[in-house]
């Protein structure tokens, strides 16, 4: 697992999404949930495509 952080679009609060290995030996590529909740104000984001 990798703690990925992003901005929530709404209140810009930091939050931090874990992102589980693609493949077996991958230590470069990520899979991160589409739609993720604010801990802090509870509006749902979507991870950006980068």
């Amino acid at each position: 697992m990798e703690d990925f952080e992003f901005e929530c679009w709404r209140c810009w609060e930091t939050n931090v999404i874990q992102g589980r290995p693609k493949g077996f030996w991958t230590t470069t590529h990520y899979e991160l949930p589409g739609e993720w909740e604010c801990w802090s104000c509870g509006a749902t984001n979507t991870t950006p495509d980068d």
